[in-house]
């Protein structure tokens, strides 16, 4: 009886609203922002076959991990700065198949402050990862350097113009070519982090530290990872997979370069230069026949002779097979 009672109470119970409905909701309202999504490093055909063919055969196992955030954090011109949004921060490839083929999938919710500690936090989750290329790596370390970089300028910026903060390059007038000064109050107050003579670090001594790298390597990755954003998407996910032609060194080289105009120039010739290689390089062993057969003919007669030798030559061949 005690049981039956207890059934019928569960029954005319008012129950609460859905979980699964609020998911659903969130899963429809999907945001994805290319600032973000150009962290998650590109797929190899086969690569991306695999994973497709795993999650139609077991689905999506692993939550795709959603931002809860408001409307005026990623869109600051938004005439309704306070509705809510779910923005997608890991599980791009995923959340593609999974639209594709119309599957479902599972989220995890964080919260992040703002935008550029969610562009802090793809750069970490990916390089925690181990499948990551050489030039992934370089270029993921390289955009964490600007993002703090940026970030830190911006906050200088702004207690200088509250006249509270001058910045290190007032205080000194120097800077490297990245225009990195020594890390200033506000570098320190995100970072905490001096040294044994409590001297403040570098941004790139910071982060060489982190990634067990040498502080040029930080640099270097720093314009590594500024060229590659200059690159033609394809071209981009070629570099990033190690599979193009074009030299790091070069990309290297077209980071340095403070103008945009010339970068963009700069980069063009690259390719160009890297297309011509590649055609020179494909026509390479019919040029070498070509000259050859200059050496061993000089008249018309001497071509149709060799065409008909070629032909009583493929004659016999196609025999043997027979």
């Amino acid at each position: 009886m005690a049981k039956n009672n207890f059934m019928n109470a569960m029954m005319k119970a008012e129950l609460p609203k859905s979980m699964y409905s609020q998911d659903e909701k969130i899963k429809k309202e999907l945001i994805v922002l290319d600032i973000l999504k150009k962290f998650i490093p590109p797929l190899a055909s086969d690569e991306r076959t695999q994973l497709e063919q795993n999650i139609l055969q077991f689905g999506c196992k692993d939550p795709l991990i959603v931002w809860e955030t408001k409307r005026g954090i990623i869109e600051p011109t938004s005439p309704n700065p306070d509705e809510q949004c779910y923005v997608l921060v890991d599980g791009h490839n995923r959340h593609e198949i999974c639209q594709k083929f119309n599957l479902d999938f599972r989220i995890n919710l964080i919260e992040i402050a703002d935008l550029e500690k969610a562009q802090d936090f793809m750069i970490d989750h990916q390089l925690g990862r181990r499948n990551l290329s050489i030039e992934q790596m370089a270029y993921l370390r390289g955009m964490k350097y600007l993002a703090l970089k940026q970030e830190r300028e911006n906050l200088e910026l702004t207690r200088d113009k509250t006249g509270k903060f001058k910045t290190e390059n007032d205080r000194s007038g120097q800077s490297d070519h990245h225009g990195e000064n020594e890390v200033s109050e506000s570098a320190e107050t995100r970072s905490g982090q001096t040294d044994h003579h409590g001297k403040k670090e570098k941004l790139s001594e910071q982060l060489a530290k982190e990634f067990n790298v040498g502080e040029k390597t930080i640099r270097r990755d720093a314009d590594f990872a500024k060229g590659v954003e200059l690159l033609p998407p394809e071209i981009k996910n070629e570099v990033l997979q190690g599979k193009s032609t074009l030299k790091k060194t070069d990309i290297i080289e077209i980071g340095k370069i403070k103008d945009t105009n010339e970068a963009t120039q700069k980069v063009q010739e690259l390719i160009s230069e890297a297309e011509n290689k590649t055609t020179k390089k494909e026509t390479q062993p019919k040029d070498k026949v070509l000259s050859v057969l200059k050496t061993y003919l000089s008249t018309p007669e001497d071509c149709d002779t060799l065409i008909m030798e070629i032909k009583n030559l493929k004659k016999e061949m196609l025999k043997q097979v027979k």
